[in-house]
């Protein structure tokens, strides 16, 4: 199978849905303990992950994958655009990894399995149906 053919497959409305939502949480989550922020996480990815697959029609799992990505490029890209702030205004800006490297490693690690977790729940509860109906 081709690249484009496996390109085809990924719901970029899905993905970016799945994406924001994630992204969001990883703001939230950005500047609270550890335990907290694991906690956050794991709800905001599996919600994120489950929304990702309920707009996907097919291949649930990888539009989450591509929806956990995505979540953390928003989140640089909040970051850098906080960063820019501090710079202009003086305020503090979030960290880009809160806690360090190794914890931010484990947080978003954690928050990809629950965003594929999410999609696994969606793929499960959301089977097209085997009968086609035809409406007048």
């Amino acid at each position: 199978m081709n690249s484009s053919a496996r390109l085809q497959r990924i719901d970029a409305i899905a993905a970016a849905w799945g994406g924001l939502v994630g992204g969001i949480g990883l703001i939230i989550a950005g500047p609270r303990e550890l335990v907290i922020r694991i906690g956050i996480t794991v709800i905001i990815g599996v919600v994120a992950g489950f929304l990702t697959g309920v707009r996907a029609v097919r291949n649930r799992i990888m539009n989450a994958a591509i929806a956990w990505i995505l979540a953390n490029c928003f989140y640089v890209t909040y970051v850098v655009a906080a960063q820019i702030v501090h710079l202009i205004t003086g305020p503090a800006a979030p960290a880009l990894f809160p806690g360090g490297v190794t914890e931010w490693t484990q947080v978003t690690l954690i928050f990809g399995l629950a965003t594929l977790g999410g999609g696994g729940v969606a793929h499960l509860l959301l089977r097209p149906s085997r009968r086609h109906t035809h409406s007048l």
